[in-house]
C-alpha cells in the first residue's frame, strides 16, 4: 500500500530527510502487526489546504506541518470551517481525511492557544526523535481506522477489524467467535490451547463455554482455514488437552486437498 508522508516545512524536511532511515526502520518495526507500509517523504511548499487532507483508494496519507507559531493553527481553524460547510452540504457523502500532524517549535507557542483544531490529530515539537514520530503517526492511523491491525503467520493472516482471514491475497470471512479463535492459535503457533483457556477465551465474547459449543467453533475454524488454505493449515485435536494450530507437512498437502475436493463434490451432488 503507498504511502505519502507530506512534509510541509522546509526546516521540518530538511530534519526528517536526514533520519529518514531510522524513521523508515521504526516504522517497519510498528507496522509488523499492520499494513506492511513504507512512507514516501513529499515536500510541499505550499500551505496547507482542504483538498490536501482527503484521501484515496489504497493510498495513506499524513501530513505533518510546521507550526513556528500561531498562524498555521489560524489556517488550520479555517480548513475546519470548510470542512463542516463540506459535510452540510445536501447529498456530500463523508469523506475519508488524512491525519494532520502539528510539530511545534517550542511548547510556549501552545500557551496562547484556547483549544486545537480537531483536524490536528497529534502534535510534537522540535527537535524530535524519529522513532518517537513513527510512534505517533503510527498511532494516529491506528486510530482512525487507516491501518488494520494484522496478526501473522508467514503467508496466513486475520484482520481483526474486519473478521477477515487472509493467505496469499485470498480471504475468508470469520465470525466474531471464529475470529477470536483464530487470533489465539495464530499467536500460539504450534502451541497446545487447553480447554479452559478456551473456555475463558468463549466466556469473554459472550458465547457459551459448553464443550459442545467450542468443538462447533473449532470445526467450522477448522473447515475455513482448510478451505482457504488449501489444506496447508488447520486445527488438530489434542486428546484430553486441548486444540493446535499446524502447518501441514508437504506429504500431506495433496491428500487433504483431495480430500476437501471430494467433500465439495459430494457436497454439490446434495444441492442439486
Amino acid at each position: 500500500m503507498q504511502f505519502e508522508l507530506v512534509v510541509i516545512g522546509e526546516r521540518l524536511f530538511t530534519t526528517l530527510s536526514d533520519k529518514a532511515d531510522e524513521f523508515e526502520e521504526a516504522m517497519r518495526h510498528l507496522c509488523r502487526h499492520t499494513d506492511a507500509v513504507v512512507p514516501t517523504l513529499i515536500k510541499m511548499d505550499h500551505r496547507p489546504q482542504f483538498n490536501d487532507l482527503l484521501l484515496q483508494d489504497n493510498v495513506i496519507r499524513v501530513l505533518l506541518v510546521e507550526a513556528r507559531d500561531l498562524s498555521i493553527v489560524e489556517i488550520i481553524q479555517a480548513m475546519e470551517r470548510k470542512e463542516l460547510a463540506f459535510l452540510n452540504h445536501p447529498g456530500t457523502s463523508l469523506p475519508r481525511l488524512a491525519p494532520l500532524i502539528a510539530v511545534f517549535d517550542t511548547p510556549a507557542v501552545l500557551a496562547d492557544v484556547r483549544d486545537l483544531p480537531e483536524l490536528i490529530s497529534d502534535w510534537t515539537f522540535l527537535p524530535f526523535d524519529p522513532s518517537e514520530l513513527a510512534r505517533r503517526i503510527h498511532a494516529t492511523l491506528k486510530r482512525k481506522n487507516i491501518l488494520k491491525t494484522k496478526i501473522r503467520y508467514g503467508a496466513l493472516s486475520v484482520v481483526s477489524e474486519t473478521r477477515t482471514m487472509i493467505f496469499f491475497g485470498n480471504t475468508m470471512q470469520l465470525t466474531r467467535s471464529e475470529c477470536a479463535l483464530a487470533e489465539l492459535f495464530l499467536n500460539q503457533m504450534g502451541t497446545v490451547i487447553p480447554l479452559a483457556d478456551l473456555a475463558l477465551l468463549f466466556k469473554s465474547t459472550g458465547k457459551s463455554t459448553t464443550g459442545s459449543n467450542i468443538r462447533v467453533t473449532v470445526f467450522q475454524l477448522r473447515l475455513k482455514l482448510e478451505m482457504l488454505t488449501k489444506g496447508q493449515y488447520t486445527v488438530m485435536s489434542v486428546y484430553k488437552q486441548g486444540y493446535c494450530l499446524k502447518q501441514k507437512t508437504r506429504s500431506t498437502i495433496k491428500e487433504i486437498s483431495d480430500n476437501l475436493d471430494a467433500r465439495y463434490r459430494g457436497s454439490a451432488r446434495f444441492v442439486s
